[in-house]
Parts: structure tokens; sequence; C-alpha cells
């Protein structure tokens, strides 16, 4: 019989001597808490790890312990070898020059000639000997650093570790418990099987800040016993649990706050369809907030009355329109985002209306959800 995932993982690390940890595009504190309190637990083992983000970090996680050490490039994943058959052809010296940003090498052969087909430029193998891709559904989630590198997911062992149904078990291992609230609480039971002392205060809080994320603050129905357990055994570790609320939930900027004023000055609310919305007209009435801030006031707002499954925020820039759409996952919204032809941010839908003129749009919004929600009731 083989070695279960999480045996095969731990036979894995301990083999490995350079990791590479991976997570997808636009990471939120799941990815985040889990890919740094791996990549501290790895360091504190002897390991030579990078951590690698595709896309910038939302600010609110400055606080994360570790956070500057991740990087959105790859940089130096392999060796580039210049060849020279010297059996034949002895070499009288070598050097080499930086001359207008390029490297020229000058090699000069006792009987003063080299043939050109004595000369090759080779890759060398990569320079990591394992990948641990967290929280991603599958490789193409991690954008360029995929797209750019294709070849290095295929010659490394790829350990895949997530908690979401709709992963697709792309990796070398996969370790998917779709009973877990989240990575976060996967990887805590990883580090703890390499070892027990690898979980200090960093560490912990790391850990907690994916756990509190992915579980609203122990209040969605991720939220399984299992996780309240796990979050008091961070905590007993010295996570750093005031820091984690207040930067998550209780940082919020003067704009943001007018924004959410002006979004709750003109909210409207439907019973049937236990759905919110607000729409702001006036593209001045937004002026200062950023992108960042608006996903997040909505995001605020949609979670702000157990009343609202769906809450949706309509509002102008640059001369269109757009539409942000949060929703609750009692719901299956597959064919109401593919009527939108939205994408999904960040747990948000994102769409642009077809309409231009911003009542009918908000209008043509309404009539979208109420044939989704008539299709759902039948």
């Amino acid at each position: 019989m083989g070695l279960a995932p999480q045996e095969q993982i731990q036979d894995q690390i301990k083999k490995s001597e350079t990791v590479l940890i991976c997570v997808g595009k636009a990471p939120e504190g799941d990815a985040l808490g889990s890919a740094l309190g791996l990549y501290m637990a790895l360091k504190k083992m002897g390991k030579k790890v990078d951590v690698i983000s595709p896309t910038a970090i939302l600010e609110k996680y400055s606080f994360m312990p570790s956070m500057e050490f991740i990087a959105h490039k790859l940089q130096g994943a392999r060796d580039y070898v210049f060849s020279l058959d010297i059996e034949k052809d002895k070499l009288q010296q070598l050097r080499y020059e930086v001359e207008d940003r390029k490297l020229k090498i000058f090699i000069t052969a006792k009987n003063g000639e080299i043939s050109e087909d004595k000369i090759s430029l080779d890759s060398s193998r990569f320079n990591y000997d394992l990948i641990i891709v967290l929280g991603a559904n599958d490789l193409e989630d991690l954008g360029n650093l995929y797209d750019e590198n294709p070849e290095l997911f295929y010659d490394i062992p790829v350990i895949n570790i997530d908690h979401k149904p709709s992963n697709e078990y792309f990796g070398k291992i996969n370790l998917v418990d779709v009973a877990a609230s989240s990575t976060s609480e996967i990887v805590f039971n990883v580090i703890s099987a390499a070892g027990e002392n690898l979980i200090d205060e960093e560490v912990a809080t790391n850990l907690l800040t994916g756990i509190i994320f992915e579980t609203e603050s122990f209040q969605n129905k991720n939220t399984t016993p299992k996780a309240f357990l796990n979050a008091a055994s961070l905590i007993a570790k010295g996570a750093n649990k005031q820091d984690i609320i207040r930067y998550l939930y209780k940082t919020k900027s003067i704009n943001m706050l007018k924004l959410m004023g002006k979004a709750m000055a003109n909210l409207k609310y439907n019973s049937r369809y236990k759905l919110a919305w607000s729409v702001i007209k006036d593209e001045e009435a937004l002026q200062g907030s950023t992108a960042e801030n608006i996903n997040m006031a909505v995001k605020e707002l949609a979670g702000s009355s157990p009343e609202f499954d769906l809450f949706f925020f309509i509002y102008p820039t640059g001369g269109t329109l757009k539409g942000i759409l949060n929703f609750s996952e009692r719901n299956d919204i597959k064919e109401l985002i593919s009527s939108l032809k939205g994408t999904i941010e960040e747990g948000q839908v994102i769409f642009n209306p077809e309409e231009i003129d911003i009542d009918l749009a908000e209008k043509e919004m309404l009539k979208k959800i109420k044939v989704w929600f008539d299709g759902q009731n039948q």
C-alpha cells in the first residue's frame, strides 16, 4: 500500500534542499497565511526557500511576518552553462568584460583558433528540487509564474495543497481536504507533523491569519470544530489575534468610510431575493477611492446584515460603468455570473454592465437577478 499524501509530503520535504512556494493571482489571507507560515517553518528546518506571488499583495496584509520576502518574479531559477570542448584546442587565456550591458567572454586558444562547433550554451537543471502550490485551483491560477516557466512545473515535483472542491489535482502529490476550513489549517497539520517546535509566534500568527480570513472570523459555514481547536492551538503558541483582527477588519481609511456612507445612503433592498444594492451615479462622489477601497467597502456592506444573500454595487469610472456583486455561498450563482459575463476576483463577481446609462444598467441587473432567482426556485 502506498503512503498517504501527508506522509508523501513529509518524505519529499525531508529529501528537498531548495523549495519554491507559490500562491495564485491576487492572493488573500488564507493563501498568504499558509505560504508565509510554511516558508518560515521550512527555513527553520534549514531549507533554502523562495515564496512567490504572481501579483501584488494588498496593503492590509503588510502586518504579516516575513511578508517582505514574497517575490513577484522568478529570479535565478536555473543556471546557463557556456561549454567549450578543449580536448584538442587547449586554452591560453580566458577573460570577460561588461560593455553596454553586454557580457563579452574572450577566449584565446594556444593554437590561435577555436572551431565554432566546439562552443555551446546549455541550460542546466533548475535550482529548485521541490515546488509547493497553496490554494490554487490549477497551474493556470499562477498566472505569469506558470506561463513564463511551464517547464519548471513539469521537471520538478509539485505538491498541491488546497481545501476547495474545485481543485483540479494537478500535483504529483495532492493534499486536498475539502472538510478543512482553510488551506492554512491543512498547512498547520503539515508543519506540526514535521515538528511541533517549528511553530513559533510568527508562524502561528500567519497560520491563524489564514484561518480567521477564510472562516470570516469563525462566522461562515466553513467553520468546523477542528478549526476552533487549531485556532486555539495557534493562539497558545503566541499567535497575535488582536493584530490579525485589527488589520483585517478594523483598519479602514477615511476615504473608505466616506464611500461606505455614500453607498449606505443609496441602499435599496428586496426581501424576496434577499438582495441589497446601491448605485452611485456621480463619479466625483468616488474621488479619492481606489479600486481596492471600493471592493473592500462593498465586501463590508455585503456582510453587514444576515438578511443579504446578494449585494451589488454599480458605479461610473473613466466613462464606463463597473459592477461588483457579493454573494452568499448558500446559492449557486454560476448561471448569474454567466449572464453578467463576470469574473470572480477575490471572492467577488466583477462585471461591466452592457447598458451605458446607469439607471438602465440598474434595471437590467435586477432583471437578470429575477430570471436567475426564479430559475433556481422553480
